[in-house]
């Protein structure tokens, strides 16, 4: 499976959730494998203008994480690394066999370096791995100290079709 393909599935996934913090959900890039001159990815622009990447990434040392049932508040890269793994678990889409949440080595808060979730591993149907790092970018105005959409639950007729 092509880098491509899975940025499809996360970017149906994510459209679909109707998450109230989602503004809009945008593919960019070219790449077809990771590491390449126009990198692919997903973003996710959020109603406070926050944006959140998921992108095709090469990094060595990944160390695999529990998904948390609650979404983690207000990091950005976490909280759409850890969103994607729910909304996977929840639609199971036929082209993927397996996923994870993943720490980076190196990345994170200073006091939480290879610790914090920054990347989802996929495993297509077919055997194929890929790495999709988290990535952020701030919002214009302060975010809320506590998660505005706490209550927020993944549809139960969630799918990528």
């Amino acid at each position: 499976m092509r880098l491509g393909e899975v940025l499809d599935v996360i970017e149906r996934l994510l459209t679909a959730c109707g998450h109230p913090e989602i503004e809009t959900v945008h593919r960019y890039g070219t790449d077809q494998v990771a590491g390449g001159p126009s990198p692919a990815g997903v973003r996710v622009r959020c109603t406070s203008g926050a944006e959140a990447y998921l992108w095709g990434a090469i990094w060595s040392g990944e160390n695999v994480l529990p998904t948390p049932a609650v979404l983690p508040w207000p990091a950005r890269p976490d909280r759409i690394a850890v969103l994607v793994c729910l909304l996977l678990d929840a639609a199971r889409p036929a082209g993927l066999s397996g996923w994870q949440l993943v720490a980076l080595d190196g990345l994170g808060p200073s006091d939480a370096r290879g610790k914090a979730p920054r990347g989802v591993r996929i495993v297509a149907a077919d055997g194929t791995s890929l790495l999709l790092r988290a990535t952020a970018a701030g919002a214009p105005m302060p975010e809320p100290a506590d998660d505005p959409y706490p209550g927020w639950k993944i549809p139960e007729t969630l799918s990528v079709s």
